[in-house]
């Protein structure tokens, strides 16, 4: 939003200075860092009302001015002093040609343009402050018959006029690295969030522009309830750190939980699959000889065929129901090591999470998980949002409601949910349901992923 500001108020100063001093055309360059952090001036604006020209041309953005003696504009700023240049003198020769001054201009030579006299003076705030530097170009005559140069008058009103100028500039530019940097802020909070689950990296961006795409569409809806609803630029840029900031709460949850895949943590599969090692060996010795040979091997089988059981209840798919029902089996199967010490196949708890019907996470797991939702409000509540940003911690906060309050939290109803948050919902479970960096299951072809939403 402010670097279209900046650009309708680089336009706006510079038409005003073409009608104030009377000239044919006119550039605005600001002052920027370069990759290097040096200081240099950009190109910003540029008008030639003889060639109808309203904006800086595609082909010469991209020019750049360091702050020394190479160019006029390079040393208008160094120096911070107005030049008045003639650049072609007003009498032709003998022969008919007119003499230089100095070569043609680069830009000169890409626009097809001669540029007669030339007024450069720096944009300097009252504090001395340099913003930029202005040229106007081709001072226009009063009749035809004279040729019109830039004079001392102009000189001095230019030089009043550029520091009210360079207040406006200053502060466009002020607006535009807030933005710059609100916009470094959110993408260094994604960074951190994606750290923390490397599996659902690009997750935050994907929903965005999801989220975004909907709000476009919305935009172009002309019937019908969306026909009268439109988002501003403002509340594309809301919509925009809302979605890419939905998940930030996530910061709070610890990260085995976070980065769960399986029913049992990696370290809780160990101990079991040790456990049946122990067990196996419990039988090979118990078992031992030729006549004791076929009850081993039928032993045996028999805890190959409880431990790929495990293996199978373990995945976070849909589980069904008679494996459920053998690993309630499981907790009953032991076999004693020693002496008054018996070793169980699994104990109550691992398969109480065996059981988990969907998914990979326990009930007090998901719990945990939900929490990052109030999490986020909390953060996000923090940030002290400019105007027409208000709403960014309230639409990220209801991403997980639903209409008929079984969302959470706080499982409110339809009529408390934002639109905005409402197409933020449908992008963040379309994404979970496509994504293909899933550990815990496949991705949904496009037409089931929307058959599901």
């Amino acid at each position: 939003m402010s670097r279209q500001n900046l650009t309708t108020d680089l336009h706006s100063i510079l038409n005003s200075f073409l009608d104030l001093i009377g000239c044919d055309g006119g550039s605005i360059y600001t002052l920027e860092k370069n990759l290097q952090g040096d200081d240099v001036l950009v190109f910003k604006a540029m008008i030639t009302r003889s060639l109808g020209v309203e904006a800086v041309p595609t082909h010469l953005r991209s020019l750049v001015f360091r702050l020394d003696e190479n160019s006029t504009v390079g040393r208008t700023g160094l120096n911070r002093e107005v030049y008045n240049d003639s650049v072609i003198l007003s009498q032709p020769a003998a022969d008919g040609t007119v003499p230089r001054q100095r070569p043609r201009s680069a830009i000169d030579i890409a626009m097809g343009y001669e540029t007669r006299n030339m007024l450069s003076a720096p944009l300097l705030t009252p504090r001395g402050d340099l913003v930029g530097v202005i040229q106007l170009v081709n001072k226009i005559p009063e009749n035809m018959e004279t040729e019109a140069v830039f004079g001392e008058k102009d000189e001095r009103l230019c030089g009043i006029v550029s520091s009210q100028a360079a207040l406006v500039i200053e502060n466009s530019m002020l607006l535009l690295e807030q933005e710059n940097i609100l916009d470094g802020f959110v993408n260094a909070c994604v960074t951190a969030i994606e750290a923390r689950d490397p599996v659902t990296s690009g997750h935050s961006q994907r929903v965005c522009d999801l989220t975004l795409n909907l709000a476009s569409a919305v935009n172009r809806e002309q019937s019908g309830p969306l026909g009268l609803i439109h988002f501003s630029e403002t509340q594309f840029r809301e919509l925009r750190y809302a979605a890419m900031l939905h998940d930030i709460g996530k910061i709070s949850v610890k990260e085995h939980i976070l980065q769960k895949e399986k029913k049992l943590y990696p370290w809780e599969l160990k101990e079991i699959e040790m456990r049946f090692k122990l067990m196996k060996s419990a039988y090979r010795l118990e078992f031992q000889g030729e006549e004791n040979r076929l009850e081993l091997g039928r032993r045996l089988r028999e805890l190959e065929l409880a431990y790929q059981t495990i293996l199978k209840a373990n995945e976070p798919t849909v589980l069904p129901q008679e494996v459920s029902q053998n690993i309630l089996e499981l907790t009953k199967m032991q076999v004693q090591i020693d002496e008054g010490e018996v070793c169980c196949a699994l104990h109550a708890h691992e398969s109480q999470r065996l059981c988990i019907p969907r998914g990979s996470l326990s009930p007090e797991e998901r719990i945990e998980i939900e929490k990052h939702v109030s999490f986020t409000y909390e953060i996000l509540k923090m940030v002290p949002w400019s105007r027409g940003l208000e709403q960014v911690p309230t639409i990220a906060h209801r991403h997980h409601e639903k209409l008929d309050r079984t969302g959470y939290p706080p499982k409110v109803g339809a009529e408390d949910i934002p639109i905005q948050s409402r197409m933020l919902t449908i992008a963040d479970i379309y994404d979970a349901l496509t994504a293909k960096d899933r550990p815990y299951k496949a991705a949904f072809p496009l037409d089931k992923a929307l058959e599901i939403l």
